[in-house]
């Protein structure tokens, strides 16, 4: 059994295929949909879609600018394959990577952003770990921008040890859209 989550965000149509045991798996989270819509795109380089699932950050990131290179990581083999397939439906593989990582493992090169809605039930453990590599993953003078769900707190804590400034961008309906600059 397979999803199709068909959603339109700052005019960048999405269709994506979603499968069961996948985040949400039938329609474009409301975390997602806000971060996408508030999200500081570079104009050019490289990001990473941390926590990936069937793709929907790093894809909406690569249609809304061609000169993105995107790095998509996930440790769950389905969102792997899902993410592949999605890529591969946008005719996007050539600047779109799909790998599987434990949080920033496999990424072997140095970007601008890194971007992620992630998982609740990694807690502060995958927020400790995220932002200790992202540090050492971003570029001087690149971002981490991440939205969680009432987490704000522990996101500002853990970011704040290994960036010089972090702040909310923006909060909607429990969810807190949250900047680190290097």
């Amino acid at each position: 059994m397979s999803f199709i989550v068909a959603e339109v965000v700052n005019g960048v149509p999405l269709s994506l295929l979603s499968h069961p045991g996948l985040f949400s798996k039938r329609k474009l989270d409301l975390g997602t949909r806000v971060f996408l819509e508030n999200i500081d795109i570079p104009d050019e380089g490289k990001v990473v879609d941390l926590g990936c699932g069937y793709g929907p950050i790093g894809i909406y990131l690569a249609l809304a600018n061609p000169r993105l290179e995107v790095f998509m990581l996930d440790s769950n083999p389905l969102a792997i394959r899902t993410s592949t397939s999605n890529v591969e439906r946008y005719g996007l593989s050539q600047r779109v990577h799909v790998y599987r990582s434990d949080i920033l493992s496999a990424l072997d090169v140095d970007v601008e952003a890194i971007f992620s809605n992630p998982p609740l039930k990694g807690g502060t453990l995958f927020l400790e770990k995220m932002a200790e590599q992202a540090s050492k993953k971003v570029k001087s003078n690149g971002y981490v921008e991440i939205v969680v769900y009432k987490g704000e707190e522990n996101a500002i804590y853990y970011l704040s040890k290994w960036f010089s400034h972090v702040y909310v961008k923006k909060r909607v309906k429990g969810y807190s859209i949250i900047r680190s600059d290097k």
